[in-house]
């Protein structure tokens, strides 16, 4: 047991990546992102249909917590750019 582990200590994990650390935390956060749009358009057909079965406060709520969810990437560059940080190391790209 104390061998295998050992050796798993001594793999280099990163060292067979293609594109490197940046490339690869850009593709995690366009997964991240996806997600959570999906999420974020979900909760704002749920707050749409609370609305419909009366229940407006909780519909409400969830549309504007869905909104923030679906636009957090767009939140997020925008404060990025107002604070000058435009020209980060790891840029979410495209997401293939």
């Amino acid at each position: 047991m104390t061998t295998g582990f050992l050796y798993l200590r001594s793999l280099p994990f990163l060292a067979q990546a293609a594109g490197g650390l940046a490339e690869g935390a850009s593709k995690a956060m366009g997964i991240v992102m996806l997600i959570g749009f999906i999420f974020g358009t979900i909760c704002v057909i749920g707050g749409g249909f609370a609305i419909r079965r009366g229940d407006t406060d909780a519909g409400k709520l969830s549309i504007i917590g869905g909104l923030i969810i679906a636009g957090a990437p767009v939140i997020v560059k925008a404060l990025f750019t107002a604070f000058g940080l435009e020209g980060s190391t790891v840029d979410v790209g495209a997401f293939q």
